[in-house]
């Protein structure tokens, strides 16, 4: 005993001197379904509850925007989406405040560190963003008509407005065959969807196919991480590893759906009258995607439960894949000095308020796992933090427990970190001393206004959520009592105060206006294609999850369909 705790001691010794490396795991559209945080009594997450149990866990984090280009634009710069004014569904490369601040691969290269990335970290980068990128993004498999891709013939039709992507849920082995139209003449078989040009994915059966792009990652990590070893450089490294799935389409291998026997799938905590003590209308695309689930079976349950279990499914999926790239460092002489943190860029409500989607104010949407593993705080290992932080907090955190230094802007068109560094609670989970807020701050755009202030506003104390829309509606949330939100307590003069406290804490966070210059004619009909992306994203046709100009006027030209 007396030996291994010498051994320690001379290793973190020998450690003191040297940089830390890191790898930044980031999951996409995870909510709360990991074990460690029971968001679902059947999901199978081994791999990050092992995580969980070697760092310390956040089990109070946010994301600052729950969808996933501005989530990852915000987390990846550092800069709140109240100061930039990127929380809808813009391109974040045109935003003239992030552009000029430096994402955390640039600022890693500034700080003599290789920056390497593969699958989806951001949407869309330039080259010199990394210094090394891995495999692109394909959320792929799809069913495939000929021309396009379309929803799985096997899932109900009555989701098909929701696009390819969003429609599908299926495994790999329920190999699709679309029939002939008029418009297409049909195919068999599942087809990659890379940038609106698809490329036939091979499937002859589970032991012989293409790999998945979460897969192809995982084997590209593997082999950077074997390069860097026979290096004789001792230059750190940060790496951002994208893991696609839970993302639509539920599409993974059969073995992760035979972990959960649809006849035993627990459904999702639904109340029934939900939606009555809610301040505002029914008409949101998450409200319309439930519907379009329960419609498409006889019984609306049997829809509930298969769509759960894909989730489920795609959820042990990318845990194998986290368990992957953890072994891929653990069995490296990079294993005693890399961080490791791992956390989702926001949730997904799969039922509950009557929601099949993302981008709204609940706890299922807006919560994210969020783990952090340091060798200097393994006396910590296991234990948890009930603080509210959000993800903008990563950037700070990253660049304390690594030492960088310098601007992290470009320019003074730029904007400084908003968050703030998770350091004190890494050396104490139990500190009541932090630079940071006491609740975090979640946006959705209200489509009204530019103001920050104006759009859709939520945020999480220890105990309480509170949510103001841009019109003034309200919910409040005692989350010690009603931890599925089922119960809108704004209007009960009983909670009066608490509710004006918390409006207080979350006016005092948001700025009057972004720091983003007022907005030109082009921004203005930029806002107006965000909305159409929103009511129609089928208009995306390469599924890149930006709305071109080229396809929203084919789209509008082909349907006809407006918005408002």
């Amino acid at each position: 005993m007396l030996l291994r705790a010498m051994c320690l001691l001379l290793a973190s010794g020998a450690l003191a001197g040297q940089s830390p490396n890191v790898l930044m795991i980031v999951l996409d559209d995870l909510n709360d379904c990991v074990g460690v945080l029971g968001g679902h009594p059947q999901t199978h997450t081994p791999n990050i509850d092992r995580l969980a149990g070697e760092g310390v866990l956040f089990t109070n984090a946010h994301g600052n925007v729950p969808v996933c280009s501005p989530s990852r634009a915000s987390f990846m710069t550092g800069v709140a989406p109240t100061t930039s004014g990127c929380w809808g569904f813009e391109n974040w490369m045109q935003n003239p405040i992030l552009i000029n601040t430096k994402t955390l691969g640039e600022y890693a290269m500034a700080n003599g560190y290789r920056a390497l990335q593969t699958s989806k970290v951001l949407h869309n980068s330039r080259p010199n963003m990394w210094t090394r990128k891995g495999v692109p993004v394909d959320y792929g498999p799809l069913a495939f008509n000929g021309k396009k891709t379309v929803g799985h013939p096997s899932c109900p039709g009555t989701m098909r407005f929701l696009g390819a992507l969003d429609a599908t849920f299926a495994p790999l082995s329920d190999v699709p065959t679309v029939a002939p139209s008029a418009d297409a003449p049909g195919a068999v078989g599942w087809w990659n969807a890379k940038w609106g040009k698809p490329s036939p994915f091979r499937y002859v059966n589970e032991d012989d196919r293409d790999s998945m792009t979460d897969e192809k990652s995982a084997e590209w990590l593997q082999k950077a991480i074997g390069e860097l070893e026979k290096e004789d450089t001792e230059t750190p490294f940060f790496i951002g590893f994208g893991i696609i799935r839970p993302h639509t389409p539920l599409v993974v291998p059969q073995k992760y759906f035979d972990m959960f026997p649809l006849e035993t799938v627990q459904l999702p905590h639904v109340k029934s009258d939900d939606t009555d003590d809610l301040p505002w209308g029914s008409d949101s695309r998450g409200r319309r995607a439930f519907e379009g689930l329960k419609s498409g079976y006889q019984d609306p349950d049997e829809g509930l439960r298969r769509h759960t279990q894909a989730y489920l499914a795609s959820v042990a999926f990318a845990d194998d894949i986290v368990g992957r790239a953890l072994a891929t460092i653990e069995n490296s002489r990079f294993k005693d000095n890399t961080i490791v943190i791992l956390f989702s860029d926001h949730g997904y409500n799969l039922g509950e308020k009557e929601c099949l989607w993302k981008y709204n104010l609940w706890e299922k949407t807006t919560r994210v796992p969020l783990i952090i593993k340091a060798r200097r705080y393994a006396a910590n290992a296991g234990k948890t933090v009930g603080h509210p932080v959000s993800l903008i907090d990563i950037y700070p955190t990253i660049k304390d427990l690594c030492g960088w230094t310098g601007a992290t802007t470009k320019n003074s068109r730029g904007a400084p970190l908003d968050g703030h560094s998770l350091r004190p609670f890494l050396e104490d989970p139990a500190t009541d001393t932090w630079d940071g807020p006491d609740v975090a701050v979640t946006v959705i755009a209200s489509w009204k206004s530019q103001s920050p202030a104006k759009q859709h506003l939520s945020v999480r104390s220890r105990d309480f959520r509170y949510t103001r829309y841009h019109d003034g509606s309200e919910e409040l949330y005692d989350h010690r009592r009603d931890p599925h939100e089922w119960h809108n307590l704004a209007a009960d003069p009983e909670y009066t105060t608490t509710k004006a406290d918390l409006k207080k804490r979350m006016f005092a966070l948001i700025p009057k206006t972004t720091k983003a210059p007022p907005k030109t004619a082009r921004n203005e009909a930029e806002a107006w294609k965000d909305r159409y992306f929103r009511k129609y994203p089928e208009a995306d046709t390469n599924q890149d999850g930006i709305l071109s100009w080229p396809e929203l006027k084919h789209f509008q030209k082909k349907t006809g369909k407006s918005v408002q």
